[in-house]
């Protein structure tokens, strides 16, 4: 049968809509296929129990010492024979609040005390002390957040080229320039104060790493697992079909390297240990 060019032209336009019609449903099962399996195919890490130093590190500068707080344990009575100016000495008793012992940590001089017999809530800076002596400033607030209050903190720096790794002396609170015992109000941050015989001078650039109690028989994951540093964050927890649920989670202490799992996961679930933010498939 002799074919129209009519008839011809409506078979070719038919036979090219089926092939592109084909060609789409391929390419479309292949990236079904792709999505089904991106996270089956990612490396995995499960969660576990064991144990974190919390840690933190900060590039810092040396300079003076600034006044230090010893604050109020619990809500009571201070009482101190203490006085304004007064020299201490390192683990010399300066105040007791409910019968509880307020030491110092350093030598050091009162620069500002609370009255004797004056009721104090908890927290509540009681005492100033100064430090003669160089000392590290930092801020790490998101740090400490994830403490027990009055957490034993240790701490090491490193001049650049110059001494270290060294302990310091005491971790404290400093207090804020120029406030008198009215208005005594705790800076942000941590300062570390460095021994008297310890080589150093004010301007050195230095690393300092503190740390504090060792935490037993925590939920963990590695820290590069997870999307988010502060509070809370997301990872990709991969089901036993091998689908991916992103599921937030509460974050504690870190270590720098495994950071605390509070809730949001159990042990033994499996996560993706491509973080949900760097994962070019879920963005």
């Amino acid at each position: 049968m002799k074919l129209t060019r009519k008839q011809i032209l409506i078979f070719f336009i038919l036979l090219l809509v089926f092939t592109l019609s084909a060609c789409s449903t391929t390419k479309q099962t292949e990236e079904n296929n792709l999505t089904d399996s991106a996270v089956s195919t990612d490396k995995t890490v499960s969660v576990v129990r064991g144990t974190i130093t919390p840690t933190v590190s900060a590039q810092t500068t040396i300079a003076p010492a600034v006044p230090f707080i010893i604050a109020s344990p619990e809500n009571g009575e201070f009482h101190t024979k203490i006085e304004t100016e007064e020299k201490i000495t390192a683990g010399q008793v300066i105040g007791m609040v409910n019968g509880k012992e307020l030491k110092s940590p350093v030598d050091g001089t009162i620069t500002s005390i609370a009255p004797s017999g004056e009721s104090v809530p908890a927290d509540y800076p009681v005492v100033t002390i100064q430090y003669t002596g160089f000392a590290l400033n930092i801020e790490a607030e998101n740090f400490l957040s994830t403490l027990p209050e009055y957490a034993d903190l240790k701490a090491k720096f490193q001049v650049y080229d110059g001494v270290g790794p060294t302990e310091v002396i005491a971790v404290v609170s400093p207090a804020a320039e120029g406030d008198a015992f009215t208005g005594i109000v705790q800076q942000e941050g941590v300062q570390c104060l460095i021994a008297q015989n310890v080589n150093v001078k004010s301007g050195q650039s230095a690393t300092v790493v503190i740390t504090a109690e060792t935490r037993k028989d925590v939920l963990m994951l590695p820290l590069s697992v997870i999307a988010g540093r502060q509070d809370t964050g997301t990872v990709t927890v991969v089901t036993p079909d091998g689908k991916g649920v992103q599921t937030k989670v509460t974050l504690g202490a870190t270590d720098g390297a495994n950071i605390e799992i509070l809730s949001g996961l159990e042990e033994g679930d499996i996560v993706s240990a491509t973080p949900p933010n760097l994962d070019p498939r879920r963005n």
